[in-house]
């Protein structure tokens, strides 16, 4: 059984922005509030609990603080039980009960709803009729097919970084490295994985394609849950620290065709050894053989007459 802390420790970030969704809605008016010397000025869309600007002034000057990143109470509430999937507080196949839950993040239970039906639309949690929501569990095939679909999008991201040699993701990656290997010999296991799914997003982030990032995510938080769960197929430190040095020098080498080839092979035969089943299963098969130059086709000779 794994401790319940307190909502306040679990969600600190929800409890102070909920004040500020939770205030009344207004059509696109703004309302002035005066309380201990503080003028709160909001403005409000219909339907949506925001909050976008707060003006505190106090004896004659004022300062306006502008929230940028003003968001829906339910997609706050989303964040947040996504962070405690992550983080194991709440355990692949975890029963959801509603009303615990909602009291716990201090929200409606309408609001929670809402921000479950997105985590299902994110595969996190899955809701059974009669039975309840439950934080999904990922099973071993499954987790065969996510590497199949990671391997290729990595693989690709690094065809991409490697073509265009920007120095700068090669050296933020080298240093991600330098830190998984202090995480290691400090034996931080938690550390060291979270930074090594970090380098693997980095490198992802760095080909500047939105949608490979994007479908790249997807899977992450599965990943992460699945190994969360079973953890005696996670690979070991040698072949992890092996393999990203590998990686790094392939991406510095400038050939794009090669990265790829190098990222998918070292991804897939990673899995293929920790799961103990050939990656076919997922129903597609990766090649494994060494990249080939382009065939240059050679045009006959004419007939002589």
């Amino acid at each position: 059984m794994h401790q319940h802390l307190p909502s306040s420790q679990l969600y600190p970030v929800l409890h102070r922005e909920r004040r500020l969704a939770s205030l009344p809605v207004v059509d696109n008016q703004t309302i002035i509030r005066h309380g201990h010397g503080a003028v709160i000025d909001g403005t409000y869309n219909k339907g949506q609990h925001r909050a976008d600007r707060i003006t505190m002034s106090k004896r004659g000057g004022s300062i306006e603080w502008e929230v940028t990143a003003s968001r829906s109470l339910p997609n706050i509430v989303r964040e947040k039980i996504a962070e405690a999937i992550r983080n194991g507080h709440l355990q692949p196949g975890e029963r959801i009960i509603e009303m615990t839950l909602a009291e716990r993040l201090g929200v409606s239970r309408g609001s929670l709803r809402e921000a479950l039906k997105a985590l299902e639309a994110q595969h996190l949690v899955e809701t059974h009729r009669s039975r309840g929501t439950f934080v999904t569990r990922v099973t071993t095939v499954q987790m065969a097919q996510m590497t199949v679909a990671r391997a290729t999008l990595e693989g690709m991201a690094a065809r991409l970084v490697s073509d265009r040699g920007d120095v700068r993701h090669l050296q933020a990656l080298t240093r991600l490295h330098v830190g998984i290997v202090q995480a290691a010999k400090a034996g931080n296991l938690e550390h060291m994985r979270d930074l090594n799914l970090r380098f693997h997003e980095l490198v992802v982030q760095a080909s500047g394609n939105e949608f490979i990032l994007r479908s790249w995510q997807s899977i992450s938080s599965l990943v992460r849950l699945f190994f969360q769960e079973n953890k005696a197929f996670e690979a070991d430190l040698r072949t992890v620290l092996d393999n990203n040095k590998r990686l790094i020098a392939v991406l510095k080498g400038g050939d794009g065709h090669m990265a790829e080839h190098v990222f998918r092979t070292l991804i897939t035969r990673t899995a293929e050894k920790q799961l103990q089943i050939p990656l076919s299963v997922s129903g597609i098969g990766l090649e494994k053989t060494e990249p080939k130059s382009p065939r240059r086709t050679v045009k006959p000779a004419a007939a002589s007459r």
